[in-house]
């Protein structure tokens, strides 16, 4: 499929019944499922120059940055579908960024759904993974999921 669109990705998200929404706020379908774990920020799933993004942002411990860093190798090791980086903004609290990248020319549903359900299950053993090492950062209750309402653009 040479002209893959955002309609085509929303299009098989809701033939899989992966709940999702457009947010106003940035050209992402946010993952509702995965937004709804705790310590989750953002799940999103972006269609960039013929690429397929999934991104999730988990809200991390300023004090946790020094040696969360320095696990990030064997993190991602321990998962070589997806990356895991460290997004650190001034103005911002640390986030840790787990991502999946899948070309979409000519891509099928039935590939892009094995891919989907791959980095979910991924950045969900992440984000057990951070949990165990106590380095999410959940004392804020605008950062809980529930709490949440709109996404943090």
């Amino acid at each position: 499929m040479s002209d893959f669109t955002r309609d085509h990705l929303e299009n098989w998200l809701k033939d899989l019944s992966v709940r999702h929404y457009l947010c106003p706020n940035c050209d992402g379908i946010h993952l509702t499922d995965l937004e709804e774990q705790l310590g989750v920020l953002e799940s999103r799933v972006f269609l960039d120059e013929g690429m397929i993004i999934i991104s999730t942002e988990l809200p991390i411990r300023p004090s946790a940055v020094l040696p969360l860093h320095g696990s990030l190798n064997l993190v991602n090791f321990e998962h070589p579908l997806v990356k895991v980086t460290l997004n650190l903004h001034d103005d911002e609290i640390p986030r840790l960024v787990i991502s999946g990248i899948l070309i979409a020319a000519e891509l099928s549903p039935a590939y892009f759904n094995a891919f989907l359900s791959a980095v979910t299950q991924s950045t969900l053993n992440v984000l057990e993974h951070a949990t165990a090492l106590d380095v999410l950062f959940l004392d804020e209750p605008e950062l809980d999921a529930d709490a949440q309402g709109d996404a943090l653009h």
